[in-house]
């Protein structure tokens, strides 16, 4: 290599090495980054503090039998009972109740949705009141079933169960509808009837491709999920359905007066 690129190279290399310096040729670098968590809040509702009565389903049943009466003179078995919101999402409560038969009447004076936010609680007045029995009611007997439900404000679309029934041969013809579900999902689906606390539970329920619920099945007219004797009396009942996520109650009768087994 001759003198004259010998001091070339040198040259551009001191050229290099000085704009580096400057902080032109190169830098150095740093990374910052930012992390934001989202917590998905939660919903539901349960009953709490009832004076009388029996809870079950979580909480979400509660099951009156006003015991033996003593007298014809009219009079009334009332009970109180909190329903309290327990998530952190706004909730409609909606609440249904078994009908009871005359004489006897319900006390809870309104069931119409009701909106809780996070904490709160709406207090009720309910139970059993009568009017003067006579020898007709002799050996009568009467329960009351109240069963609550909440969903999301503003859900849609929103969640209906429905029940009917008709007479076959040699069974009740029993039809469960519904609609607002998840689709092809699996439903927990319970029946309230008068005068058992322990609810029926149906197995193998699931909705359609809309979300919808068509299910048929046969009853006995038992006052009792178990075997028993049928009933002859028409029997009033309450359906909860849930997909885990939705949930929606539904009231119905069983038309066991037409009964013939």
């Amino acid at each position: 290599m001759s003198l004259k690129k010998l001091v070339v190279l040198l040259a551009a290399f001191a050229l290099g090495t000085g704009l580096i310096g400057a902080g032109v040729g190169a830098q150095f670098t740093g990374q910052v980054s930012a992390q934001e968590n989202v917590k998905v809040g939660t919903f539901g509702c349960q009953i709490i503090n009832p004076s009388a009565g029996t809870l079950s389903n979580n909480n979400s049943t509660l099951y009156y039998d006003a015991a033996d009466i003593t007298g014809s003179a009219l009079g009334s078995r009332p009970l109180s009972f909190t329903v309290a919101s327990t998530g952190t999402i706004p909730v409609v409560l909606n609440i249904a109740a078994t009908p009871v038969p005359s004489p006897f009447h319900d006390l809870l004076a309104s069931t119409a949705p009701v909106t809780l936010n996070a904490g709160e609680s709406r207090a009720y007045t309910a139970g059993i009141s009568w009017t003067e029995l006579n020898n007709a009611n002799l050996g009568q007997s009467v329960s009351i079933a109240y069963v609550v439900n909440c969903n999301e404000v503003g859900a849609s679309p929103a969640t209906t169960v429905a029940y009917s029934a008709v007479m076959g041969n040699p069974w009740m013809n029993g039809t469960i509808t519904g609609a607002g579900f998840l689709l092809n999902a699996p439903l927990t689906v319970l029946m309230y009837r008068f005068g058992s606390p322990t609810a029926a539970n149906f197995s193998g329920v699931s909705t359609d491709s809309s979300g919808e619920i068509h299910y048929n099945y046969q009853d006995d007219c038992h006052p009792t999920p178990g075997n028993g004797a049928a009933t002859k009396v028409d029997m009033p009942v309450v359906i909860w359905a849930s997909d885990g996520t939705r949930s929606a109650i539904g009231k119905g009768i069983i038309p066991c007066s037409t009964f013939q087994p």
